[in-house]
């Protein structure tokens, strides 16, 4: 099982409705209660795969909060990589190497959990699925059960 070290407060219940409300979508429950209980940190251990094992070992580097410092905040990653990822996904940790795991929030993906592999941190490519963007498991609490 993996531990958090988190780096903000938890969430409470009234702020996740309220930023559900102000952005159009909703979190998924196990997302929600990861929030509730450590709202980003860094994980031990903190080794993961891409779903059938297509790369293996990659490495969470943190998970992002609510509320937290800017470079380590969910919104202010999904605002420098809205324009570049495909609608419906939220990212929530960034991994060593310029990774960036999501969740979907789509119709489409909910629940969902995809690695990008951005290359170039400073000038990043578009996610593609099947070329830079790739399932890692079907929903939040299957990720976190894998980590190793």
């Amino acid at each position: 099982m993996v531990s958090v070290k988190g780096f903000g407060k938890p969430m409470m219940d009234y702020d996740l409705v309220k930023y559900e409300f102000d952005l159009g979508f909703q979190f998924p429950t196990e997302y929600k209660k990861f929030l509730k209980n450590s709202n980003g940190g860094v994980p031990d251990p903190k080794k993961f795969d891409l779903e059938g094992k297509v790369r293996q070992g990659l490495s969470i580097d943190f998970f992002l909060g609510i509320n937290v410092e800017k470079e380590k905040n969910v919104f202010y990653i999904l605002k420098t990589t809205k324009s570049l990822i495909p609608k419906g996904f939220v990212p929530f940790a960034l991994t060593e190497g310029a990774g960036v795991l999501f969740i979907g929030v789509g119709d489409e993906s909910f629940e969902k959990i995809y690695f990008w592999d951005r290359g170039d941190v400073d000038n990043p490519t578009q996610a593609v699925e099947g070329e830079n963007l790739f399932p890692v498991a079907p929903n939040f609490e299957e990720f976190l059960n894998s980590i190793y």
